[in-house]
């Protein structure tokens, strides 16, 4: 049998138990090597969802960091061809539903990724929210987030339409507030709430209750109800993550 791809949206039973949701890259990266095994196709497309905001489950922001770091895991025999879909702003305001709504929305972005894919992209050319992948300290009270190469340009803040009025070509709104739900912690891992401003390709956050910043949350939490996201210039949402220590 040949395929043309996989599409994957999976990972809610993951997130019950905290084991489970720590587990999650290994295991999935281990899945996606297997499945390209099985057919024969080292480099055989493998597009994915991030998992959707929801209150049922207790730990599906680990899921989601786990699902973030799988594109870049060591563990992954070929990083070509594989790609993600942040849905953390697709929901239509139904993230009490363990299957929300907006998978139409979810679906056009798979669609644009497998697109450039059989175009042969590469992954700074795969249409994706930003993904952080480092921390870097300023100074006291102060640190910059990085992320991939092609997928911070034009870096914005966004409002989600949380409401069944959002479709394929409105999913956000233009909005002047700065991004909403950083936070940033100390060595002991306590985190508050902290500023963030767009600078360049880059998000600058600090605080003044923190003086040395080990770790960088964004929208870290089951169901995040911030209002003010970060996006890029695609209208594409950035992946929720935590960075550090």
């Amino acid at each position: 049998m040949q395929l043309a791809g996989i599409l994957w949206y999976q990972g809610c039973n993951d997130a019950k138990l905290l084991d489970d949701a720590l587990q999650y890259e290994s295991n999935f990266v281990a899945l996606i090597n297997e499945y390209r095994d099985v057919f024969g196709n080292k480099s055989l497309p493998f597009l994915y969802v991030q998992l959707a905001r929801y209150s049922g489950n207790a730990y599906t922001q680990y899921v989601r960091q786990g699902q973030l770091q799988a594109l870049r895991s060591p563990g992954l025999n070929n990083t070509h061809n594989v790609a993600m879909t942040v849905s953390i702003d697709t929901d239509k305001g139904t993230s009490v539903m363990v299957h929300p709504l907006g998978k139409d929305i979810i679906a056009m972005r798979m669609a644009s990724q497998w697109e450039a894919m059989h175009a042969g992209e590469s992954m700074a050319n795969m249409p994706s929210g930003p993904l952080a992948i480092s921390m870097e300290q300023l100074g006291k009270g102060k640190a910059a987030i990085n992320f991939a190469p092609g997928t911070a340009l034009g870096l914005q803040t966004r409002k989600p339409i949380y409401s069944t009025a959002a479709s394929t070509q409105h999913v956000s709104e233009p909005t002047s507030q700065p991004v909403q739900g950083v936070k940033v912690a100390d060595s002991y891992g306590h985190f508050v709430e902290a500023d963030a401003q767009i600078s360049g390709s880059q998000l600058i956050v600090s605080s003044n209750q923190i003086s040395n910043i080990s770790q960088v949350s964004y929208l870290w939490d089951i169901d995040p109800q911030s209002s003010s996201l970060l996006y890029n210039g695609e209208d594409l949402p950035a992946s929720p993550f935590v960075l550090g220590q």
